[in-house]
C-alpha cells in the first residue's frame, strides 16, 4: 500500500456503483473492501507500531482497520471527484487561504505528505488562476489518470519528471521564474544522499531535501498544504505559513526550512493520525 496504483477495472465498478445507487452503497462495498484487506494483510501491523506509538494510539487491529478504511476512502473520493471540485457537492474547508493567495501572487514551493487526501490538490487548486507544476519520479498509470483528469484541466497542470534529471531543474527554474508554483512531496526518501533531519513526531527524521535546497537557492517562499477528509462528501485543506529562512549559510538554511514544515506536518497528523498513508515502517526500513 505505500505505493497505490490502483486497478483501473476495480475503480470503474465502484464508480458505476456510486452512480447507480448513490455515495452510501458504494461506500459500503469500500467497507468490505477495507475490512477484506485488513484481515488478510494484518500481519503487515506491526510496520505501524512506531508510528502508532508516536502518534499515542494503540496497536490494534481496530486501528488498523481505521487506517486501512481511511485510506481506501481517500482512494474512493478521489475518483468521485473527478469531474472537478464543485463546491455545491463536495464541502470544502479553508484554513489560512491567505498564505496561498500570496504565494499565488509570487510563486514558489507547496509542500505535501502522503497524509490526507492529497491526491486532490490539483482539484482543489483548479478554482485559482494559477499554473501548477507537479513533480514526481514515478509514472502515473494511463488508464488511473485518464479517470482523474482531462484535457481542460491538464492545461493548468504540468507534471516534471524529475527522473529526467538536468531538463527537469530546468522546468522548475522556468516555472518559478514566471511565478508558477511547484507541487512537490517529501515524506518519502528514495535517495539517501537527498535528505535533510529534522524532528518529526518528536523522532530524528529524513525528509527529501530536495523541494528545500531548490527554496534556499532560488529564494522562493515554501507554502505547506494539507489535504484531509472531515466527512461524507467534506475534505479540510489547511495552509501553513509562508516559510522563509533568515539563516545565511546554506545547509542551515535547508535545515531551517524543512524543520518549519515538519512542524506544520507534525501538527495535522497528530490530528488526524489515521490519514498518515505511509503503510510502512517510515523510521525503520526505507521502501
Amino acid at each position: 500500500m505505500s505505493n497505490y496504483r490502483g486497478s483501473p477495472l476495480g475503480i470503474k465498478l465502484i464508480m458505476t456503483l456510486h452512480d447507480t445507487f448513490g455515495y452510501s452503497a458504494a461506500k459500503g462495498v469500500v467497507f468490505i473492501v477495507a475490512l477484506f484487506y485488513a484481515l488478510v494483510s494484518n500481519k503487515n501491523r506491526k510496520a505501524l507500531s512506531s508510528y502508532y506509538e508516536a502518534v499515542g494510539e494503540p496497536n490494534t487491529f481496530k486501528s488498523y482497520f481505521k487506517h486501512v478504511y481511511a485510506f481506501s476512502l481517500a482512494i474512493f473520493d478521489r475518483f468521485i471527484a473527478k469531474e472537478g471540485m464543485q463546491e455545491k457537492v463536495i464541502e470544502v474547508e479553508r484554513l489560512n487561504v491567505e498564505a496561498f493567495e500570496s504565494l499565488q501572487k509570487s510563486g514558489g514551493m507547496l509542500i505535501l505528505s502522503h497524509h490526507g487526501n492529497w491526491a486532490q490538490s490539483f482539484k482543489i487548486f483548479q478554482t485559482y488562476d494559477v499554473k501548477l507544476n507537479i513533480t514526481g519520479n514515478e509514472a502515473i498509470n494511463a488508464d488511473i489518470q485518464r479517470l482523474e483528469t482531462d484535457k481542460e484541466h491538464n492545461e493548468r497542470i504540468h507534471v516534471i519528471n524529475l527522473q529526467e534529471g538536468m531538463q527537469a531543474m530546468l522546468e522548475i527554474a522556468r516555472a518559478l521564474q514566471n511565478k508558477e508554483i511547484i507541487i512537490i512531496m517529501v515524506d518519502r526518501v528514495q535517495e539517501l544522499e537527498k535528505t535533510v533531519a529534522v524532528d518529526f513526531l518528536g523522532r530524528p527524521t529524513f525528509f527529501h531535501s530536495g523541494a528545500f535546497e531548490i527554496a534556499q537557492m532560488r529564494k522562493a517562499p515554501i507554502l505547506g498544504c494539507d489535504i484531509v477528509r472531515t466527512g461524507d462528501n467534506r475534505i479540510k485543506v489547511e495552509f501553513s505559513d509562508i516559510i522563509t529562512s533568515k539563516k545565511k549559510a546554506k545547509q542551515e538554511a535547508i535545515s531551517d526550512l524543512a524543520q518549519q514544515y515538519a512542524d506544520f506536518l507534525t501538527q495535522v497528523v497528530r490530528q488526524y493520525p489515521y490519514q498518515w498513508f505511509n503503510f510502512f515502517d517510515f523510521w525503520g526500513k526505507r521502501p
